[in-house]
């Protein structure tokens, strides 16, 4: 009997909890049933704030757009002062993305708060993101592309080397010389070097360069007119490196020496900035060799690089005669083919009646001890710029050594010095050996101030 009392004890315990938990539930459930059915509404998503020129624009991926109707847009200054502007986001849609210009917005940075609301005022989550507005305060700051030097190659070409600005997508050169008609260009980048042919022989310019700058750290769409430099050039002439690449040998007289070399380049291995050298086939010094610049030039000096394995048979004195052109033929009585040798007698007259003109002379002159190889540079000396040669004949009147033997310093003396055929030091030829043959050309360049 007391074990069955003790069992509906446990029973009626039992059922007062278990009624106790439903009475739970029941209000739980009530609570929600009595607010309704929620319906939420999709953010923006992938949202960046792209920087303007006195304006942000807000970019959103339309990826959750379902019932949004309006987009409210939130931003907060550096002080803190906030303002919002609410999107119809119907009138901003293009494509897949949401496009929301906020004009009128002063420079500076701000971060922006971004939600969607639908039609019965259901609200999205909130997005954040960081952005900016520019202008004349950041265009004041920002370096500004100029002109930096002016030089001018002996085909006329003028190189403008520009200074540079990351920010700028293109700027405007204009310039004036002389008082000649106004040129402009407008070239797209960040600065560098631009070259302009058919350059005019301004002794005078007025410059003036306009960046065009695009704020990359702003993720900036607008671009800014950075306020224009005004500059101006002055010409001033410049002794400049020939192009050797344009070199091209040619046989321009009868007794044109077309040399010997290891690489079998002849006369060309002297201008392929590689390691051969040529040397005289037939010729003792005097003896010549002609050559192409592949442009009309005021040639001014000249340096050389000595053979390789020897400092013997390194040129010492020469001549420069050269041709504007070559028009009146190979024949004739002023055809440029050259007969005469350079050791002959009637060589200057007949190079002369050919029209061939001198341009200069000069002579190298080496250290000593002698090096290996032999370097040595010079001026040309009684230079004649009355004509711009195009076509040279490049004349060895003497060489280091005579026949590969050693000389003492005593017996070289630079502009005096160095061996030929007939000196009377022995009867065996003078031949010469260069490893590298390089010309100096006068130009202009301009002082930029």
């Amino acid at each position: 009997m007391k074990k069955k009392s003790w069992q509906i004890f446990i029973g009626l315990i039992i059922t007062v909890f278990s009624f106790n938990a439903c009475s739970d539930i029941t209000d739980t459930q009530r609570k929600f049933l009595d607010i309704g059915e929620i319906s939420y509404v999709g953010r923006m998503d992938s949202v960046i704030a792209l920087g303007g020129n006195g304006r942000a624009i807000i970019v959103a991926k339309n990826t959750y757009l379902r019932t949004a109707t309006k987009c409210i847009v939130k931003w907060v200054d550096f002080q803190g002062a906030s303002s919002e502007k609410t999107f119809d986001i119907k009138d901003y849609v293009t494509g897949n993305y949401t496009r929301m210009p906020i004009e009128g917005l002063p420079e500076g940075d701000y971060d922006f708060y971004i939600y969607n609301v639908d039609d019965w005022g259901n609200k999205s989550l909130t997005v954040e993101c960081h952005g900016s507005s520019y202008g004349k305060e950041y265009a004041r700051i920002q370096p500004k592309i100029a002109v930096t030097a002016i030089t001018v190659d002996d085909s006329n070409t003028a190189q403008i080397t520009m200074s540079t600005s990351k920010m700028a997508v293109k700027f405007r050169l204009t310039y004036q010389g002389d008082n000649a008609e106004e040129k402009t260009l407008d070239v797209n980048g960040t600065g560098g070097k631009l070259m302009i042919p058919n350059w005019g022989d301004y002794e005078n310019l007025q410059l003036k360069v306009t960046t065009y700058i695009l704020p990359k750290d702003k993720l900036g769409v607008d671009t800014l007119v950075l306020q224009e430099v005004t500059q101006t050039a002055k010409q001033t002439v410049i002794d400049f490196d020939v192009d050797k690449s344009r070199i091209v040998p040619m046989a321009l007289t009868k007794n044109d020496d077309p040399g010997n070399s290891y690489s079998g380049k002849g006369i060309a291995a002297l201008f392929d900035n590689a390691d051969t050298e040529c040397w005289g086939a037939n010729i003792s010094a005097p003896g010549h060799f002609c050559f192409d610049l592949g442009t009309k030039a005021y040639l001014s000096g000249a340096s050389i690089v000595g053979r390789l394995d020897y400092p013997g048979w390194d040129v010492v004195k020469f001549e420069v005669w050269g041709r504007e052109s070559l028009d009146d033929g190979k024949y004739g009585t002023t055809g440029y083919y050259i007969m005469a040798s350079s050791q002959a007698a009637n060589f200057v007259t007949e190079a002369t009646t050919r029209k061939w003109k001198k341009v200069g002379n000069g002579w190298f002159k080496y250290t000593s001890p002698r090096s290996n190889p032999q370097t040595s540079k010079c001026v040309f000396t009684e230079v004649d710029h009355s004509f711009k040669p195009r076509y040279i004949m490049f004349r060895v009147m003497s060489v280091l050594t005579p026949d590969v033997v050693p000389v003492p310093d005593t017996q070289y003396f630079g502009n005096e010095g160095g061996f030929y055929s007939g000196d009377g030091v022995n009867s065996k030829n003078r031949a010469f050996c260069i490893k590298e043959l390089n010309f100096k050309a006068l130009g202009i360049s301009y002082i930029i101030q």
